[in-house]
């Protein structure tokens, strides 16, 4: 999970580098939610690898609290399927079907 973290802020930083702003209206409403769920996705990742790299430290990771960092995980796993979906209703929408 902590080598997807890393992937995840990857991909992030990449995008806002080498991505340019759209101008098409129908485009730009899709780019704003791709974003902001790359965004969603990073901070979610970051906060459950942190708390988990915590409870291994603490040697806590045995008790219930791995549950809460398991629920860190899956508000990834919903955040970056989301991402992933409006990227690819970008590509197949306006790059692929014009």
């Amino acid at each position: 999970m902590i080598l997807g973290t890393v992937a995840a802020i990857a991909a992030w930083v990449s995008g806002q580098l080498f991505t340019e702003h759209p101008y098409d209206s129908g485009f730009i409403r899709l780019f704003e939610k791709h974003e902001k769920g790359a965004l969603i996705t990073v901070i979610v990742m970051v906060i459950g690898s942190l708390f988990r790299i915590w409870l291994i430290a603490k040697k806590r990771e045995a008790t219930r609290l791995k549950w809460i960092a398991f629920g860190f995980y899956l508000l990834g796993f919903a955040s970056v399927s989301f991402t992933g979906f409006i990227g690819g209703k970008m590509v197949y929408d306006f790059l692929i079907n014009q």
